[in-house]
């Protein structure tokens, strides 16, 4: 018989270091970066903080107030790449031609996915018992590894 374990519960590391970041300790990490920490810079964090799942440009974009804001997609499309080279962000696609960004964690610890394949909603899964194979791969002489480990099905309400 399998133990009963929560993977989506809201107890986990990720979620309780995520809860840890405020708008100030983000703005420190694009300092220490070596960026200017502009206002439309400022306002991507906060977005990026506050929104429970990954994002689209576009979907930060209208967040903003669109072309009514003054920021272009042009350029929130730069500043997420950047955020991407600097650690701040990861880029995540699922399959569907969508790119979408979630902040990265001060610690390193990264998390995997569900996606729906109907509605596209996107939950976490706080697991990764990857290790075996990780140290498998370095043996193989590989350094800097990443990995990524997806599932896609139909949530509850779609089913």
């Amino acid at each position: 018989m399998w133990p009963q374990i929560s993977y989506l519960g809201p107890v986990n590391k990720c979620s309780q270091e995520r809860k840890n970041i405020d708008i100030d300790t983000l703005e420190e990490r694009v300092r220490k970066a070596g960026m200017k920490l502009t206002q439309q810079r400022s306002q991507m964090l906060k977005i990026l903080l506050h929104h429970p799942e990954p994002i689209s440009a576009d979907e930060i974009f209208k967040k903003l107030g669109g072309k009514d804001a003054g920021v272009d997609l042009v350029t929130i499309y730069r500043i997420l790449k950047k955020f991407e080279e600097t650690l701040l962000v990861s880029r995540l696609e699922f399959g569907d031609g969508v790119a979408r960004f979630e902040l990265t964690l001060e610690s390193g610890h990264h998390h995997h996915h569900v996606i729906c394949r109907n509605c596209q909603s996107v939950e976490p899964l706080h697991i990764c018992d990857l290790d075996q194979h990780i140290q498998m791969v370095e043996k193989m002489g590989y350094t800097q590894l990443s990995h990524r480990l997806d599932f896609f099905g139909l949530c509850s309400k779609c089913q």
